[in-house]
């Protein structure tokens, strides 16, 4: 059986490729799953979370996600990381990169609640 972490870190690596987090998504957040974005969005279940990465990358025009994990703690079905998300075009140019701090809350094979936590000066530039 998957760990709590080994599912967080499955998810993140499945959001990675061109418009991944579609299917990252789908497959991983449970249907009822709580996604904050503190102090800017908040979202329940796969489809609004699906809807919001899509807003941003129509804002944006990212394409990749490519996370560069800091570290990651867990206790019990708890899962922190402290992760760098780079945000590349489709021509695998880099955007932004958001030094952030994730929480998730694990059920079974599913994440039920997550909550990112960014430094947001990179969008005052």
């Amino acid at each position: 059986m998957r760990t709590p972490s080994d599912i967080v870190k499955d998810f993140l690596k499945a959001c990675e490729p061109a418009f991944g987090y579609r299917a990252a998504i789908s497959q991983y957040l449970s249907s009822d799953c709580a996604y904050e974005n503190v102090g800017l969005t908040n979202t329940i279940g796969p489809a609004q979370a699906s809807t919001l990465f899509d807003g941003f990358n129509s804002q944006m025009g990212f394409a990749s996600l490519i996370i560069e994990m800091v570290s990651l703690v867990a206790a019990g079905n708890t899962v922190m990381t402290e992760r760098i998300d780079h945000l590349d075009d489709a021509a695998g140019k880099r955007l932004l990169s958001l030094r952030v701090m994730g929480v998730f809350e694990v059920s079974g094979e599913k994440i039920t609640a997550w909550r990112d936590y960014f430094d947001t000066v990179p969008f005052r530039g």
